[in-house]
C-alpha cells in the first residue's frame, strides 16, 4: 500500500508539471534587453548578423532604432496589446519602432510612431503589407526584420522635397496656362466671327433655322439687326411723309400700312431686347427664345418695308413724274400767294387787339412766308429748265423739286399759324379766369402744407408757391394784352405746383403711417419691458445675469426710441422694435432661471411653499442654485459664493479629461499587425 501511494504521488506531480508547462513557456511583455531579441531561437548566427547590420545602418542614416523581438507566442494577448505593453515597459521614445514576431502563434506587430512617419499612416502600412508580411509567410524571419529596416530607410529617403524643382514646375505650369488661355481666347474669337458670318446667311424669319445658330452669334445678330431695321424704318418714315404730301393718302396707303406694321413689329423686338438687357438673369433656354423672338420680329419688320420698296420707288420716281409734279407745285404756290393778303390783314387786326408780346410767335410769319414762296418759285423755275434738257443732263432735278416742296410746306405752316393765332388767343382769354382760380386753390393748399411743419419738400414747395403767385399776378396784369403768354406761364406754374403738392401729400401720408407704426411699436415695447421688469423684480432671488442684461439693453433701446420719435421716426421704430425683441428674450431667459431654481430647491428640500417662494423672490437670501441653502437671513445681499452653474444648464464647465492617446507621451502609432 505504501508503494501504491508513492506511485500515485509521483504520477500527480508529473501531470501537474505537464499542465503548468505552457504557462512557463509563454512570453509575456517584457523589457527588451537589446535591439535584437531571439527568445524563439529562429535566427542563425549569420542571420542575426544580417539583421543587426540592417538595424545599425538604419540608425546611422536616420537615427531610428528598430527593435526586433522573436517569441513563440504573445502569452494569450492580441498583437497590439502585447506590443504596446512591451513598448511601455521598454521606455520607447519618439525614434523607437518595434517589430514583434510570435513564431508559433504566427502573429506579428509592427508599430512605428507618428514622429517617424510624419503623421502618414500609409507609409508604415505599406512596409508591413508589402515587405514584412510576405517574408514571414515564406518563413524568412531575418528577412522580415531586414525588410522592415530597409523599408523605414527608403520611406524616409522619399520624403525629401526639392523646392527649386517645385517652383520651376509651377512657373512652367503658369506659362502653359497663359499660353493655353491666349490660344483658347484667340480661337474663341475666330469661332465667334465665323459663327456670326454663318448666322447672317440664315433666314432670320425662320425660328427653326435660327435654332441651329450658337447663342452668342444669335445675340450679336439680334443687336445688329435691330439697329439696321430701326434705321430703315426711320428712313422709310421720312420718305413716306413726302410721298403722302405728294400723292395723297389713298395712293400711299399700302406704304403707310407697311411702315406702321414695321414700326409695331420693331417695337416688339425692342421690348424683348429690353428684357434681355435688364438686371434679371435668364436661363440659357429662356435667353435663346428671347433672342429668336428679337431676330424674327426685326426681320419681319424689314420684310414689310422691303415688300413695298419697289412700288414706292416707282411712285417716288420724280424724274418720270417731274412735269406733272411741277404743275402741282406751281398751283400750290399760286394758292399760298393768294393767302398772303388776308394773312396780313389778320395780323394787323391782332396787333390792334393785343400787345406785341402776345404776337411774338407769329409777328414775322407773313414776311417769312413770302421769303419761302420766293425760294420755291426759284426752284420751280430751275426744275422746269432741267426738265426741258435731254435725258442725262437733268442732274439736280430731284433736289430742286424737293427744295420747292419743303419751301412751300413751310410757307403753308407759317400762314396757318397766323390764321390760328386769333383762335388760340381768344381761347386763352376765355380760359384765363378759370385757370387763375385753379392755381389759386393750389396756392392755398401749399400755404396750408407749409404751416403744418417741416417736410423734405419745404424749400421746393415754397419756391413753387411763390412762382404760382407771380404767375397769377402776371396773368391779372397782362392777361388782356398777352393772354396766350399769360395762360402759358400760368399753366406751367400750376403744373409745377400740383406736382410738388402731390409729392408732399404722399410724404405726409407716409409719415402718418410711420407715426402710427411708431406708436404701436412704443406701446408694445413699453408693455413688454414693464412686464419683464416686474417679473424679475418679484423673482430676483433666482434670476441670473443674462435676463437682466437683456432687460437693461431693452430699456436702453426704448429710451433711444423715445429720443428719436421727433427727429427720425424710422430710427425710432427700429429702436422700439429692438426693445420689444430684447424684452421677449429677457422674459424667456428669466423663465428658464425660475424653473431651474424651483427644480434645484425641490430636489434639495423636497418641498415648495412659502419658503421656496421667498427665496426665489429674493426675500430670503439663499443660494439654492449652488446646491446649498446656506447664508440664510433676510434683506442683505448674496450669501456665500457661486460654485455651480446657472439654472443647471448655462454654467461654465470644463472637460473631465485631456488628450485621449493610448500612450502618455501623446504619440500615435501606425503600421499594424496580425497573422501571417
Amino acid at each position: 500500500m505504501r508503494i501504491v501511494r508513492l506511485f500515485s504521488f509521483v504520477l500527480a506531480i508529473t501531470f501537474g508539471g505537464l499542465l503548468v508547462a505552457p504557462a512557463v513557456v509563454a512570453e509575456p511583455p517584457f523589457r527588451l534587453p537589446s535591439q535584437v531579441t531571439d527568445n524563439a531561437g529562429v535566427l542563425s548566427g549569420s542571420q542575426r548578423a544580417d539583421v543587426e547590420r540592417a538595424l545599425d545602418a538604419l540608425y546611422n542614416e536616420r537615427r531610428i532604432q528598430l527593435w526586433v523581438v522573436y517569441v513563440k507566442d504573445f502569452s494569450g494577448q492580441n498583437w497590439l496589446a502585447w506590443a504596446q505593453n512591451t513598448m511601455q515597459i521598454s521606455d520607447f521614445g519618439d525614434d523607437d519602432a518595434l517589430l514583434a514576431i510570435a513564431t508559433e502563434d504566427r502573429a506579428f506587430a509592427f508599430q512605428v510612431p507618428s514622429t517617424i512617419t510624419g503623421g502618414s499612416s500609409t507609409r508604415a502600412d505599406d512596409i508591413r503589407r508589402n515587405a514584412i508580411e510576405p517574408a514571414l509567410r515564406r518563413g524568412d524571419y531575418s528577412g522580415a526584420a531586414v525588410a522592415a529596416a530597409n523599408g523605414l530607410a527608403a520611406e524616409m529617403d522619399s520624403g525629401g522635397v526639392s523646392w527649386t524643382a517645385v517652383l520651376i514646375a509651377l512657373a512652367v505650369l503658369v506659362l502653359l496656362v497663359l499660353v493655353l488661355w491666349w490660344w483658347m481666347r484667340r480661337r474663341r474669337r475666330k469661332r465667334r466671327e465665323a459663327e456670326f458670318e454663318a448666322a447672317k446667311r440664315v433666314d432670320p424669319t425662320d425660328p427653326n433655322a435660327l435654332a441651329s445658330v450658337p447663342i452668342d452669334a444669335l445675340d450679336e445678330l439680334s443687336r445688329v439687326i435691330v439697329v439696321d431695321v430701326d434705321n430703315a424704318v426711320r428712313t422709310s418714315d421720312s420718305e413716306l411723309a413726302l410721298a403722302v404730301e405728294e400723292f395723297g393718302p389713298t395712293q400711299t396707303e399700302p406704304f403707310s400700312t407697311a411702315v406702321a406694321n414695321a414700326r409695331k413689329t420693331l417695337a416688339e423686338a425692342f421690348n424683348v431686347r429690353q428684357i434681355l438687357d435688364d438686371a434679371v438673369p435668364e436661363s440659357p433656354l429662356q435667353r435663346r427664345d428671347l433672342l429668336t423672338r428679337v431676330v424674327v420680329a426685326a426681320a419681319k419688320a424689314d420684310r414689310e418695308l422691303e415688300a413695298q420698296s419697289d412700288e414706292f420707288e416707282k411712285l417716288r420716281d420724280l424724274l418720270i413724274n417731274a412735269p406733272s409734279r411741277l404743275d402741282a407745285l406751281t398751283q400750290q404756290m399760286v394758292d399760298l400767294t393768294a393767302r398772303i393778303g388776308p394773312s396780313e390783314q389778320t395780323l394787323a387786326e391782332l396787333h390792334k387787339q393785343f400787345d406785341a408780346a402776345a404776337l411774338t410767335s407769329v409777328a414775322d410769319n407773313v414776311q417769312t412766308a413770302k421769303q419761302r414762296l420766293a425760294f420755291a418759285d426759284q426752284n420751280i423755275t430751275s426744275a422746269r429748265d432741267l426738265v426741258a434738257r435731254p435725258a442725262g443732263q437733268q442732274m439736280g432735278l430731284v433736289d430742286t423739286i424737293r427744295a420747292a416742296e419743303s419751301a412751300l410746306g413751310q410757307a403753308r405752316t407759317l400762314l396757318d399759324a397766323v390764321d390760328s393765332a386769333s383762335t388760340d388767343i381768344n381761347r386763352a382769354v376765355a380760359a384765363l379766369p378759370a385757370a387763375i382760380t385753379d392755381i389759386q386753390n393750389g396756392i392755398n393748399q401749399a400755404g396750408e402744407q407749409l404751416q403744418k411743419g417741416q417736410t423734405s419738400h419745404t424749400a421746393e414747395l415754397s419756391e413753387a408757391r411763390d412762382a404760382a403767385v407771380t404767375a397769377v399776378a402776371d396773368a391779372q396784369r397782362n392777361g388782356s394784352t398777352d393772354p396766350l403768354g399769360a395762360f402759358t406761364r400760368l399753366t406751367k406754374a400750376d403744373a409745377d405746383l400740383d406736382r410738388i403738392l402731390a409729392s408732399v401729400a404722399e410724404e405726409r401720408e407716409a409719415t402718418e403711417r410711420l407715426t402710427r407704426s411708431l406708436e404701436q411699436a412704443l406701446f408694445t415695447a413699453q408693455s413688454r419691458v414693464k412686464a419683464v421688469s416686474d417679473f424679475i423684480d418679484t423673482r430676483r432671488g433666482s434670476i441670473g445675469p443674462e435676463a437682466r442684461t437683456r432687460l437693461a439693453e431693452a430699456t436702453r433701446q426704448l429710451e433711444a426710441a423715445r429720443a428719436k420719435r421727433d427727429a427720425n421716426i424710422a430710427e425710432a421704430v427700429a429702436h422700439a422694435n429692438g426693445a420689444a425683441m430684447l424684452a421677449a428674450q429677457a422674459q424667456s431667459l428669466a423663465n428658464d432661471d425660475v424653473r431651474a431654481a424651483q427644480r434645484s430647491y425641490t430636489s434639495q428640500y423636497g418641498r415648495g411653499g412659502s419658503d421656496m417662494g421667498a427665496v426665489i423672490g429674493g426675500i430670503i437670501i439663499g443660494n439654492i442654485l449652488r446646491g446649498g441653502f446656506s447664508g440664510g437671513g433676510y434683506g442683505g445681499g448674496w450669501g456665500g459664493s457661486w460654485g455651480g452653474s446657472w439654472g443647471g444648464g448655462r454654467g461654465m464647465g470644463r472637460p473631465t479629461s485631456y488628450g485621449g492617446a493610448s500612450h502618455s507621451s501623446g504619440r500615435s502609432y501606425s503600421g499594424g499587425g496580425g497573422r501571417f
